[in-house]
């Protein structure tokens, strides 16, 4: 059997452990989330066919953020399985390295990561942004946990306001769930107005079948109110999207506009390093799972060294989600922010393997 043989069976292996492990992590995810969205959304309106289509087109983007876990998964559930078989004994015995055995599941995750960034990310982008599209036509209400809502100040024609909004869609041009207070010239509410949506139309929220509540009278449906305003789509985009729900072909462009217009665009530079880095992290995931899953012993793989593994994997995750938060806040520079846990995850996984293999 030749090398290149063995690191094609090696890869393959990988590859089958990664896609049955993402197919259980997602049929999960979807059972679960599909569970909260209709406890969310029981007092409404809302037909079980348009929770199960919320529930669908946002697992996708759970499931992006779960991938480093299901990569480290994945690669330690496919060591262990061929340590236990004797087939890594026998790569060792036909004079591979631990990097020569290594290298397949390196390859094979950087690959993973280049997919996911390129094809899993603008699929998984595109369907939460439709999921934000039937959410505004739901009011936004079936996928909040709680009735605060992002708020934004604005004026315009000589009117203050301020309006909020449970889901945000089309590129911020129309929002979803939505709360607005006209203000006084003293700063005093002299109105409340609450509607399923708001559209910006030409310099003015546009809302219908609102319910108008002003201060001394009781609650009024009226047929259509508007609201002047200042505020661009691309400001409104920046302050209530969701990063994840723009596509990493997009961000680029987006961050560009952002800054041309003096917004702060960090959360979504912080959004497009994290994306260029994620075929590394895949890798340094690897690294860290070869760590614990190739050595042989021969009572088996210690299940407190596994355990120590995946605890491994889970600060890493939880390092690269706090440098994600560092960086969207602009406390540390996006750059940074991406590439430090997976420059220590792959160095504290190259110098664990090398004391494992040279002492």
């Amino acid at each position: 059997m030749t090398r290149r043989t063995i690191n094609l069976y090696f890869l393959r292996r990988y590859v089958v452990s990664f896609i049955s492990t993402l197919i259980a992590v997602f049929a999960l995810t979807y059972l679960i989330d599909m569970i909260e969205v209709s406890r969310r959304g029981a007092s409404q309106d809302v037909s079980f066919a348009t929770i199960a289509t919320i529930s669908a087109l946002r697992v996708p983007a759970f499931i992006e953020q779960a991938f480093p876990f299901i990569i480290l998964f994945s690669s330690i559930f496919t060591l262990v399985s061929l340590n236990r078989k004797l087939e890594l004994v026998i790569a060792r015995a036909g004079g591979m390295s631990v990097w020569q055995i290594i290298a397949p599941f390196a390859l094979g995750s950087f690959l993973i990561g280049v997919l996911s960034v390129g094809l899993y990310n603008p699929i998984a982008a595109a369907a939460q942004a439709q999921s934000a599209r039937l959410q505004t036509a739901t009011a936004g209400v079936v996928t909040q946990s709680n009735d605060r809502s992002p708020w934004l100040r604005q004026t315009g024609k000589g009117v203050e306001s301020i309006i909020g909004a449970k889901a945000v869609s089309d590129g911020g041009a129309t929002l979803g769930g939505v709360t607005a207070f006209i203000m006084r010239e003293e700063g005093v509410v002299s109105e409340r107005i609450d509607a399923a949506q708001a559209r910006l139309e030409n310099g003015e929220w546009v809302i219908e079948d609102p319910l108008v509540t002003r201060v001394g009278s009781p609650p009024v449906r009226e047929s259509r109110v508007t609201i002047p305003t200042t505020l661009l789509p691309e400001f409104i985009e920046q302050r209530l999207a969701n990063p994840d729900a723009i596509s990493i072909w997009e961000l680029g462009g987006k961050i560009e506009v952002a800054r041309s217009l003096g917004y702060n665009a960090d959360a979504f530079a912080m959004r497009f390093n994290a994306l260029i880095a994620r075929p590394a992290l895949f890798v340094a995931m690897t690294l860290v799972a070869a760590t614990v899953a190739v050595r042989y012993t021969r009572l088996g793989q210690s299940s407190g060294t596994i355990v120590g593994g995946v605890a491994a994997g889970f600060v890493l995750y939880v390092i690269t989600f706090l440098a994600q938060a560092l960086g969207s806040n602009s406390v540390i520079p996006a750059v940074v922010a991406a590439w430090f846990p997976v420059v220590a995850a792959g160095l504290f996984g190259t110098t664990i393997l090398l004391h494992q293999e040279d002492g």
